[in-house]
């Protein structure tokens, strides 16, 4: 038996060393970041960039809107070498001045269609801002628009993504077992400043995560940044 359970140990012990040998670190930005900072990130061995490209755009610029970053900084994440770059959207939601989802989508479809900016994919953040108010409608609403980006997203065959967490997901629809798609590739957040991707609450009908936000608003090759891994 002790044989047994000394081998079943070593076992667990490769398989984890395998699968974190096989992880990607990422950064993912909001604020300009400068060639600098991605040239930092990418020599730390950060080979994955993701920026937001749409964001919620409340206050004065109510509806949605393009991120005002979005292109700059990703010419110059492809001037500091990056070749792996996803995008993520912060949506509109829960207010009447809020643009369709559709509308919302096809914004940022037409943006990156007219200048040929190249992603791999889109994560849409799911997620509530206090400042904002969003997502505030009642949870059988948040849920059908959650439905909406989904169709919306879907229309354009592009891959996409969800970006959550159990906290998260519960608060918005009511319920942290209610199910969207959890064929989805899952991107989670958890700040345990640990890169590899353990730690997962089960929500939204997700076994597993694709990625792990683990630290979040750090400051990091002279920028603010969080940090994340993935498969």
């Amino acid at each position: 038996m002790k044989f047994i359970f000394t081998a079943l140990a070593i076992f667990t012990i490769v398989v984890s060393m395998t699968n974190q040998a096989f992880a990607r670190l990422a950064i993912d930005v909001s604020a300009l970041t400068s060639v600098a900072t991605f040239k930092c990130t990418k020599n730390l061995g950060y080979e994955l960039a993701i920026i937001r490209g749409y964001r919620e755009a409340y206050g004065r610029i109510p509806g949605g809107g393009i991120d005002p970053n979005f292109l700059k900084n990703y010419n110059n994440a492809k001037k500091a070498g990056y070749t792996n770059i996803d995008v993520y959207m912060f949506p509109c939601t829960g207010r009447s001045t809020c643009k369709t989802p559709r509308q919302q989508v096809n914004e940022l479809v037409q943006l990156i269609n007219t200048y040929r900016v190249k992603v791999q994919r889109v994560w849409l953040d799911i997620e509530v801002d206090p400042n904002a108010g969003n997502w505030g409608l009642s949870k059988i609403r948040n849920r059908q628009i959650l439905k909406e980006f989904h169709a919306a997203w879907k229309s354009t065959g592009w891959k996409f993504g969800i970006y959550s967490n159990q906290l998260q997901w519960g608060s918005i629809t009511g319920n942290v077992n209610w199910v969207l798609d959890s064929s989805l590739p899952l991107w989670y957040a958890i700040y345990d400043k640990k890169p590899i991707l353990n730690n997962y609450r089960p929500f939204g009908g997700w076994t597993q995560g694709t990625g792990k936000q683990f630290y979040g608003d750090v400051k990091f090759c002279g920028a603010r940044v969080d940090k994340n891994v993935f498969r």
